[in-house]
């Protein structure tokens, strides 16, 4: 065969190799009129029937809807406009049914043009803006009126984990301090992973630490104070969501 020959078949090959799979290009390669991206559980796995909420935000109450295949991945076609992308998804947990926002890669917002919008189940963490709060869940605490500590944010409570966490992975033991007086989470534990824990606490004083008692004052307004208490997280409450009330008292 001729030396021209092999020089054209080279040709032809180098052509294919380098051209891009039509899938991988439509994945990273924004299209004009469409949002499309790919959801993801805490672990990096593909997510299916997550929720997209595509937001018209200079029309009021109007927003597209979509959600995502067996892959993870979504596309949703849009009108020459402003938009804001959101996803969320319903957990079935330990009996009770969660509402759970995804993390954006990219929280900012898109026109016609088209975009990528990549989301993330995280357990924690700040939300960006425009959402507001923490991925993880928040724990009230109350002092019981007959109570004589006036400086709470010295009481520190350690959560262990009772059992998976809502996304089924292992927890760890979180020791913490609600936050100082005159700030946002004063009274509050925030960013909990949401789970089931069992909760402790103490005072200390200048003989040691003092065991408090707890009780659960989402559930158990009059019940009796013990030395631990199982807590969940109920995913609507009267001030929040995602969120559990328990009050402490030295007696």
């Amino acid at each position: 065969m001729s030396a021209l020959f092999f020089k054209c078949l080279a040709v032809i090959l180098l052509t294919s190799s380098c051209k891009k799979d039509p899938k991988e290009e439509d994945s990273g390669t924004p299209t004009a009129n469409v949002v499309k991206g790919k959801v993801t559980d805490t672990q990096g796995r593909p997510l299916k029937g997550v929720t997209i909420l595509i937001d018209n935000t200079l029309l009021y109450n109007s927003y597209l809807e979509g959600t995502t295949k067996d892959d993870g991945t979504y596309q949703i076609k849009l009108f020459n406009s402003a938009w804001q992308a959101y996803a969320e998804m319903n957990v079935d947990y330990n009996g009770k049914t969660y509402k759970i926002d995804l993390h954006p890669d990219n929280p900012a917002g898109f026109s016609g043009e088209g975009a990528i919008r990549n989301f993330q189940w995280k357990l924690s963490g700040k939300k960006p803006v425009p959402l507001t709060g923490h991925y993880g869940g928040t724990i009230i605490t109350d002092k019981y009126i007959l109570s004589e500590i006036y400086d709470s944010e010295n009481i520190e409570f350690t959560l262990t984990p009772a059992g998976a966490l809502i996304d089924g992975s292992t927890g760890e033991v979180i020791k913490m301090k609600h936050g100082q007086p005159a700030t946002d989470t004063y009274g509050k534990l925030v960013d909990i992973p949401i789970g089931r824990y069992t909760v402790t606490a103490v005072y200390p004083s200048a003989t040691g630490n003092i065991p408090l008692k707890l009780r659960d004052k989402e559930h158990n307004r009059t019940g009796p104070f013990t030395s631990s208490l199982q807590l969940d997280f109920e995913p609507t409450t009267s001030t929040g969501n995602n969120m559990a009330i328990l009050e402490y008292n030295e007696k």
